[in-house]
């Protein structure tokens, strides 16, 4: 018998979503400002920093429903790089997602993040999202 408990992720998450894309698209893109993440900046076990892009405060306050917290997951939905997931670094805050990443923010209290990024990334469980597509 195991120990662990089986839960549905849900009941463990104060947040599962995905994010936006700001109106006008790429043309709202600055050089700074919020940043602003991408599937491309979402590898398995690590963010990648490379095509990060940034929006302005002003295209950052329409979006406030896809902001992320520090160790928030992300977790690709669409496209080549779908089922790829990692930890929201620090360094990028504020921060918004666009519309084919997911944010998944679970209750502290019921779920350690980086354990649940760990078992997203695991073997087992990139084959199950990868067949759900």
């Amino acid at each position: 018998m195991s120990v662990w408990k089986k839960v549905k992720l849900g009941a463990s998450c104060t947040k599962i979503g995905s994010g936006a894309t700001p109106k006008g698209g790429a043309t709202v893109y600055t050089n700074n400002g919020t940043s602003f993440i991408r599937s491309q900046n979402v590898y398995n076990l690590y963010f990648d920093y490379n095509g990060l892009t940034y929006i302005s405060e002003e295209a950052a306050d329409k979006l406030k429903g896809v902001s992320v917290l520090e160790n928030d997951i992300l977790l690709n939905i669409t496209g080549d790089s779908v089922a790829r997931t990692c930890i929201v670094p620090k360094a990028i805050l504020p921060a918004r997602v666009n519309q084919h990443v997911a944010i998944i923010r679970a209750k502290s209290e019921l779920l350690n993040q980086r354990f649940l990024n760990y078992y997203l990334a695991s073997p087992a469980m990139q084959v199950y999202m990868l067949n759900l597509t």
